[in-house]
């Protein structure tokens, strides 16, 4: 009998310690399996109403700062954020030690706008003296975008001086979420953040669908001052959700039902367990991860350990170690699918996310002995001459 879509697709992977899209728990499965509703159902909408309640609770937020969710994945968010708040001409300061950072920029070019960057490596946090007087340096500008956790770096910035900093000097301010949101401690209203972008496949724990956003009244108030008109009748518009989800509970296009349900799932689990459980879990974890790491004789990617993400850990690719073979190795040896690096720390980082229903401990136990177990592997996973030059 021919193997379902579901194997081939998984093609004998057994456990996904990728870092995003992560694994999800069968009750998850469970719920995304559910039949299809009509959206205008009053049912489903008083569901959908109650998943955005559930939403709030994980942004940690009061009704001064609406949530969203977008029926797309987080980059949706992203390049909203950004495109529907900024004008041609004004300046807006990105912070980036990493791609997802420096991809701020693209979306401010998008949106006409002059990107100005603070650069740091991505090995490295922000230092909040440093960030602190780049803000004043450039205090004409508008607004300022930041990755919480730049996942390709294992990274986990401090948004909390940096935001507060420019929002003193009256600046919008933006943050990426997409990796930290259930998983590390994360409070836009009391750091002063204006947008924060999460997504449903990391930390949620659940299908990449889905963009969880929550914005303030003044990102609001830009937005809907944006000059050349704000951006109406299209995907990307905010106003649009604004309007019709916020004002009236309906919706500007037929929102993703199935995913709906499955998000809806995931964080009933993350509340039922308590969501300082949770940020315990996810640290706990990350720690066995680190220490097991460092008795296998490798280090981490992020220079000190304070820099080091509670929900992925990057960690520097051993010498004469062929990436993309030691991953090939893992999973198909041992079923499991771990991370190599992405743009510029590829062939550099491996990396193994521990977010949401990942962040066990067994999983990572069986995910480290799998990846010791191929380092012995010698000529298979070992780099050519070629790279080795």
């Amino acid at each position: 009998m021919e193997k379902s879509c579901w194997n081939k697709a998984r093609n004998g992977i057994k456990l996904l310690m990728t870092p995003g899209p992560v694994e999800v728990s069968p009750r998850v499965l469970s719920a995304l399996a559910q039949p299809v509703i009509y959206h205008y159902y009053p049912k489903f909408v008083e569901f959908f109403e109650e998943t955005v309640r559930k939403t709030a609770e994980i942004f940690r937020i009061s009704d001064n700062t609406d949530v969203l969710i977008l029926q797309g994945e987080g980059v949706l968010g992203l390049e909203a954020a950004v495109v529907c708040s900024v004008n041609p001409g004004e300046k807006v300061l990105v912070f980036e030690n990493g791609p997802f950072g420096r991809g701020f920029g693209e979306f401010v070019k998008n949106a006409g706008a002059i990107p100005v960057y603070f650069h740091e490596g991505t090995n490295k946090c922000f230092d909040d003296e440093k960030a602190s007087a780049f803000l004043e340096e450039n205090k004409d500008a508008v607004a300022m975008t930041l990755v919480h956790c730049e996942t390709p770096a294992g990274i986990l910035n401090p948004p909390k001086v940096i935001c507060k900093k420019a929002k003193s000097l009256g600046m919008m301010t933006i943050v990426d979420c997409v990796a930290s949101l259930g998983g590390a401690d994360f409070r836009p209203e009391e750091w002063g953040i204006d947008i924060s972008v999460s997504a449903s496949q990391k930390c949620l724990s659940a299908p990449s669908a889905l963009t969880p956003m929550a914005l303030s009244k003044f990102a609001w108030e830009r937005i809907e001052k944006k000059k050349r008109n704000p951006i109406r009748n299209s995907y990307i518009s905010l106003l649009d959700w604004k309007e019709t989800w916020i004002s009236q509970k309906r919706f500007p296009f037929t929102p993703f039902t199935a995913e709906v349900n499955a998000l809806s799932a995931s964080l009933d689990e993350i509340l039922e367990e308590g969501f300082d459980k949770v940020l315990e879990r996810h640290a706990e974890v990350a720690s066995y991860c680190r220490n097991r790491i460092k008795e296998m004789g490798m280090r981490t990617w992020p220079l000190r350990e304070e820099f080091c993400s509670p929900t992925v850990t990057a960690i520097a690719l051993p010498e004469n170690v062929n990436d993309t073979s030691l991953i090939r190795d893992v999973a198909e040896r041992h079923g499991i699918l771990i991370g190599g690096g992405y743009k510029e720390l590829k062939g550099h980082v491996l990396r193994i996310g521990h977010m949401g229903y990942q962040a066990q401990r067994s999983f990572m136990a069986a995910t480290l002995d799998a990846v010791e177990d191929s380092l012995k592997n010698g000529d298979k996973i070992s780099k050519s001459p070629k790279e080795n030059r």
